[in-house]
């Protein structure tokens, strides 16, 4: 953002367009009547994206603005995934034709939560309730805490071709303020093990705005992130509302840098991962130059899939030049990276 806007909306409480479609176009008036015909009206002549929110942490991230819930133990996971499965055999009956599907991507929450097993067993069913194409992307949110070995293989089981890792910050004070201790170490391991396991695409979440965040702390954040070389990275401002998120009331307001600080962070961070040779796509994705992303942005062919638009409440957004998305209800709308398609 140019430093004259900054100053005149910094202050102002903003919508995020990250989220599509947008919270205020959500309503509970949206029925199973409209929904069934919404869905009789997906065309099976092109693919679409399934998004697939596993509402469930570990612990709680007091920054954290998704929809999730601390779970303690798997019996919860275990029979939401159930009811998941249910929804999604719902969604192919009501289209009643073999729905042929680009993208599918986990998210949360903390996906990686799930048994190995369990998302094995996931995996398979989707892939029997429709039709992914054998050149289909499959990604998962990860939280490299929780990445064991076992998962791993998992992901090498279900054709994982990408990975977006939780990084949020390195530094340690920032950390301990918002729950979140993770190692460099922890996120390399992670990191390792993915490619290893054949995980093509790598990418990196990353926060601006945190609690007791400065700019060299951005920076050394953000050249640990440059030396595991991640294909793409997202990097958002962090959204202080603790009136609707309540646990981010632990966040002491005061620790939080204003808005000429958020700016300078966020325009800073930017200029060290171009600086590393990273693509800036938009306002805060940023991808190596050969990714698809950047060659999609470079070629012209990079946009947000208005297809997806009737879907409401109910859909996942894709910036896939070939693929709408259909969403289940279990699942809440999340940005998560677009794809690049000729």
């Amino acid at each position: 953002m140019r430093s004259d806007l900054a100053d005149i909306y910094g202050q102002d409480k903003l919508p995020r367009y990250t989220s599509y479609p947008t919270a205020p176009h959500f309503s509970s008036a949206i029925g199973e009547k409209v929904y069934r015909h919404w869905l009789r009206s997906v065309s099976v002549h092109r693919p679409v994206s399934l998004y697939f929110h596993i509402p469930f942490c570990r612990s709680m991230c007091w920054y954290c603005g998704c929809h999730t819930s601390v779970a303690t133990h798997d019996e919860p996971i275990a029979a939401f995934v159930a009811a998941l499965r249910r929804e999604a055999q719902l969604i192919a009956d009501t289209i009643e034709k073999s729905l042929p599907v680009a993208h599918l991507h986990f998210g949360g929450g903390t996906p990686t939560i799930m048994a190995p097993q369990l998302l094995v067993d996931l995996a398979d069913a989707l892939r029997y309730i429709f039709f992914v194409t054998p050149d289909a992307e499959i990604a998962v949110e990860v939280d490299p805490r929780t990445l064991t070995n076992d998962l791993t293989q998992a992901f090498k089981y279900c054709g994982v071709t990408r990975a977006s890792l939780g990084v949020q910050s390195f530094d340690r004070r920032v950390q301990r303020t918002i729950n979140r201790l993770q190692s460099f170490e922890q996120t390399a391991a992670a990191v390792e093990r993915l490619r290893r396991a054949g995980v093509r695409g790598i990418n990196f979440d990353l926060l601006y705005g945190l609690p007791f965040q400065t700019v060299s702390s951005c920076l050394d954040s953000i050249a640990k992130c440059v030396e595991l070389r991640p294909d793409r990275l997202s990097v958002f401002g962090y959204a202080h509302v603790p009136s609707f998120k309540k646990h981010q009331r632990k966040i002491a307001e005061e620790s939080l840098p204003d808005s000429v600080a958020r700016h300078v962070q966020s325009e800073t961070i930017a200029e060290a991962l171009q600086d590393a040779g990273y693509v800036r796509i938009g306002l805060d994705h940023f991808a190596l130059p050969d990714d698809a992303l950047a060659t999609a942005q470079r070629d012209g062919r990079l946009r947000r899939n208005s297809r997806a638009t009737p879907m409401t409440a109910l859909t996942h957004s894709s910036a896939s030049g070939r693929a709408r998305s259909v969403g289940c209800p279990t699942a809440l709308s999340k940005t998560w990276w677009p794809s690049a398609t000729t």
